[in-house]
Formats: C-alpha cells, structure tokens, sequence
C-alpha cells in the first residue's frame, strides 16, 4: 500500500556539527568552506532539504542491459520514493577533541553525544580520513558519519543504515546492477598479478566513478599501472591488442544507484524498486519504527525546533538571538516567552513563515532597556509552535538565561543596514534603501528622539537576503529629530533622520 501508492514515511533525523572548544571555527569539516556557527541551522535545513528533493527526483536506474543480468523486458522506468526526513534536531558541540577526532571513531560520537538514540537517527558531520567519505553500520545502523554536505553521500549513507549494502555486492536484489569490472592491467592473459607500487591486485573488484570520455570533464587518461614512475599508457581510452578495452571508457560501466560509487549519486541518483521495498521492510519492523515520525498522504509534518548557541551571549553583535530557521514545513510560526515563575512576557502572535530567528535588542531611545521587557541574568522559556498549510501544529520548548547584550560600537556585526536615507530632512515622503544578509520578518518604525508615540511605518516579509527600497509615507510621523529604526527578526539598527 505505502510503496504502490507512494505513501509518505517521515524519518526523524538529528544532526551534528562541531566547532572547536571557543566555538570558533567553521562547520565545515574539511576546513574548505567558511560556515560559522549561527549558520547550522540553515545549513541543517537546507541538507535535510536537498536530500528530500533528490528522493522526489529520483531517477531511473542506468545500465539495465543483459550484461549485469537485465533482459529488455525486466527493465524498469523510474520509481517514486516515499521515504523522506525531518529535522528532529540540530547540535552545535564546542569540542575540539571531538572535531579533531577521526569519523571511523564512529561508536565514540554515538556514545558521547547522540541524541534520543531509541527515536531518532543521528548524523554526525566530522572528517574520515582516507578516500571514504562517510562511515555508516550495517545492516543494523541507527546513525551515521559523513565528511562534507553533499546529498550523495548523505542519502548513501542513510541507505546503509536503512538496510542497503553497496549495489555492487551482492545486494540480494535481481533489479539493481552489480556493475563492477576486474581488469588485465599488463595485458597478460589473466587477471592474477599485483602491483603493490601501482593499482594492487588485478583481481580487485572496481567501479567507474564516470566515463572518462565524457565530454564535459578533462580526466586524465594516462595510467601507470604498476607505480615505477613511468606511463605506461598514454590513454586508457586508446588501448592497443593485446589489451581489452578499459571498462570506464564505456558507458555501460558507469552506475547511478544511490549505493554505488559515482560521481551521478549527487545529481541523478537512483533507488531500484528492490531496494525501496528493502528500506521499507526495515522501517516496519519493531526495532526501527519509532524511528518515523509521521505517514501521511498529503501534509508534510510540521517540525519546531529552537536552539541558542552556547557562545550567544559573548558576540558583540548588539542582540541576543533564538535561531528558529531548523524547524521545518513551518508556513506560520509564533513564539511565546513566559517568566521563570511561568508569567507571560510576551508573543509574536502567529506569524507567514519560515521561521528564522527571534532576537532581543535594546531600545534606540534611552535608557535603552531591552524592548518586551527582557531582563539579563533572568531566566525565560520559550515557546516556539508552528503550524504547516493543512493546521497540523508542532511545538517545541527551550529554556535560556538571558545574558547582557554586548554591541561592537565600531564594526558591529548586524545583519541589515542602511545603506540610504532621503530626503534627509524629509516632510511627507521619505525613500530608504537596505541591505539584509538573511530572510525575514522587517518591521520599520520612526521613534521620535524626544519621547512621544513611536509609529509603524512598513512591516513585510523579505524572503531572500538583498538590496532593498522603500518608499514611506510619513503623514503621522510627528515633526523633529527622529531614529529611524529598522528590526528585523528583532535585530534592531537606527539612524537619525528630521521631519520637517
């Protein structure tokens, strides 16, 4: 029924990245990109995102021919995918033992900071050193290690810990190819020699990562077999008798199956009905069914997650910020804040989603209070729900210690700035121009310099970062020295503008 009618099952999935013990650093665990910390739950999301989107695509499986044992009529068109995941949760560690620590140390990062390890799959970003790109148990996996944030090896990976073995062992399944090749490098007749400078054993069983004659790569073609310093062929693809020719010049050798080796699991991978109904097998037996948080024939269900980075309260950046941008099929959102006594403080009142972060800033006027009543060193609970289009509703709660918000008066690192303002003085009309680094809610308010009734004067959605111009009319914006003030998400900047 799930499979035949494509039947949603949402798997919960955690996610883990670690910076090192000052949360200093980047996400990124090959140093290559420079992601900082308070962009994991951005990043978590658009992983989680794009593996989603792969399963949709997903494609019809290549090289169904007689040489890897599939008849003409066995071949099988593209197949709907109806497992997806969800975000359970996001962890940002500060620990640079554990970020210097190798990924096959797989049971170490399982034992040390998995999270609901009975509920929900773990994920843990950190290097594997050597040409592997992830580490996953099988057959019996709950959790995984994968090196960089590519969908391929994500989705590899979770296919191992969903019961998949490579496509090119022996899988137990007649609709996925064994593409693989052995190959008589010295041209001698047999495949029994070994070259322990070169390539190894002739015997070894490999795969194509791609055909080297495509077109719109420049692979090296020369090969020296037998690791003495010199080529002994120019071009693999040009092989003269008595040798055989080389199996990845061939595209009846290149593979797209999500459990092989190819440079197409990114970009064109492919699920066999076979392995399908294997992952769905796994996923109805006792051991793995508190694993899926939902089955559903239409709604995706609606995730909450809120976290605060444990190094919130020592960036100079003028706001305190809850990040909310994990949570996921968040079309609404609100957050309540209540006392430590369990009085309310203050809502949001639902508002379009996604979510992406609540900040806390001071005031633009003295004495520069914090605005909704915020008081540091006290405690406050927050309540972020969201609801998805069909008013499905999830919640999720996160205690904090609200700390002093500090602010770089020189180089303050703010998310949004004004970047022009006239005419400056200005009586009816005033044009504004923006930048913001993030999506979100803006809100613009004129607030007079000498105390008096702030107003509202524009209030939108931004859903990309950009370059921004308003115009505002100011017909109830009193006369005098105002501070223009610009909030978004609750990150608040001001400048001085007059009104005539």
């Amino acid at each position: 029924m799930i499979q035949e009618n494509c039947i949603k099952v949402w798997i919960k999935v955690n996610l883990h990245f670690f910076l090192d013990d000052n949360c200093k650093g980047t996400l990124d665990p090959l140093g290559i990109q420079d992601i900082p910390g308070d962009d994991a739950y951005k990043l978590a999301e658009d992983i989680i995102t794009k593996a989603n989107s792969a399963l949709e695509n997903n494609r019809k499986q290549w090289v169904q021919i007689p040489l890897w044992e599939i008849e003409p009529e066995d071949i099988k068109e593209a197949q709907c995918v109806p497992f997806r995941y969800v975000l359970s949760g996001v962890y940002v560690w500060c620990n640079t033992v554990a970020q210097d620590t190798s990924g096959f140390a797989f049971s170490y990062f399982q034992n040390t900071f998995g999270q609901n390890i009975n509920t929900e799959l773990n994920v843990y970003f950190v290097e594997v050193p050597g040409n592997a790109n992830g580490v996953a148990p099988w057959p019996n996996g709950i959790a995984f290690v994968v090196e960089h944030f590519g969908i391929g090896a994500f989705n590899h990976e979770l296919g191992h810990v969903l019961s998949l073995p490579h496509s090119f062992d022996d899988d137990g399944l007649d609709d996925t190819p064994r593409v693989r090749f052995q190959y008589d490098y010295n041209c001698d007749g047999d495949t029994s020699d070994i070259f322990l400078a070169g390539i190894g054993g002739e015997m070894t069983w490999r795969q194509c990562y791609d055909n080297l004659l495509n077109d719109e790569v420049d692979y090296d073609r020369s090969l020296d077999y037998d690791g003495d310093g010199t080529i002994d062929y120019p071009d693999l693809c040009n092989l003269s008798a008595p040798c055989e020719p080389y199996p990845c010049c061939s595209w009846n050798y290149v593979n797209n199956n999500i459990m092989s080796y190819s440079r197409y699991t990114d970009c064109c991978a492919a699920y066999t009905e076979g392995q399908i109904t294997s992952v769905l097998e796994r996923l109805s037996t006792e051991a793995y069914c508190n694993y899926i948080e939902e089955i559903t024939e239409d709604c995706p269900p609606p995730m909450a997650n809120i976290h605060v980075l444990s190094n919130e309260g020592s960036v100079d950046d003028c706001s305190y910020c809850l990040y909310l941008s994990a949570s996921m099929h968040d079309d609404y959102y609100q957050v309540d804040f209540y006392e430590s006594d369990g009085s309310f403080l203050y809502s949001t009142d639902f508002l379009s989603g996604p979510a992406n972060r609540f900040c806390i800033s001071r005031t633009v006027t003295p004495p520069y209070n914090y605005l909704h009543g915020f008081q540091d060193g006290e405690t406050y609970t927050a309540v972020l729900r969201v609801e998805n289009y069909c008013g499905d509703e999830a919640e999720e709660v996160l205690t904090f210690t609200f700390e002093a918000v500090e602010c770089d008066e020189e180089d303050p690192a703010h998310r949004i700035a004004i970047t022009g303002k006239y005419p400056n003085p200005f009586s009816s009309t005033l044009q504004l121009d923006f930048t913001t680094e993030e999506a979100g809610h803006l809100e613009i308010w004129p607030v007079p310099a000498a105390g008096g009734t702030d107003v509202l004067a524009h209030s939108e959605y931004l859903d990309a970062p950009g370059s921004y111009q308003r115009s505002l009319s100011t017909g109830q914006v009193s006369a005098g020295t105002h501070y223009l003030a610009l909030c978004l998400d609750g990150e608040t900047i001001a400048e001085t503008v007059i009104k005539q």
